[in-house]
């Protein structure tokens, strides 16, 4: 890990913000040196302790599934951003509060059609900016 993280500071000025944020830079880098690690030890000679163990067995997200995650979310929240104030009201709670067409129209008092063609366009807009974002 103290290999990785120097070699982080000393290739600091090689970091291109256009390529990739600077948390995936690093878990790039922390993740190809201790994949080089892995090539070069003995498998048979490692012995892992009963706490390690439960870690990797562990079915929770690891750092590289929260990154992504987290960027993931960062590029919804701006997408859905640019969305007109009705797709993303009617977006928002479809998903988040599971209500039908029928009662987005009731709670947002407006004709069922109206709500359908929100969600529709809205989604058709989050997915061309989701995918210009990857």
């Amino acid at each position: 890990m103290q290999d990785a993280f120097v070699n982080v500071w000393n290739g600091a000025a090689s970091y291109n913000a256009s390529l990739s944020a600077p948390m995936t830079w690093l878990i790039t880098i922390v993740r190809n040196r201790t994949l080089d690690y892995i090539r070069r030890v003995d498998h048979d000679s490692v012995e892992f302790d009963d706490d390690l163990a439960a870690v990797l067995e562990s079915e929770s997200a690891g750092p590289q599934d929260l990154v992504l995650r987290s960027e993931s979310a960062a590029a919804l929240t701006i997408c859905m951003g640019r969305l007109e104030a009705g797709q993303r009201q009617a977006i928002a709670f479809s998903y988040f509060q599971g209500l039908s067409h029928s009662e987005l129209a009731r709670n947002l008092q407006v004709p069922i059609g109206t709500v359908k063609t929100w969600i529709r366009r809205g989604l058709e807009r989050l997915k061309r900016c989701l995918e210009a974002n990857e």
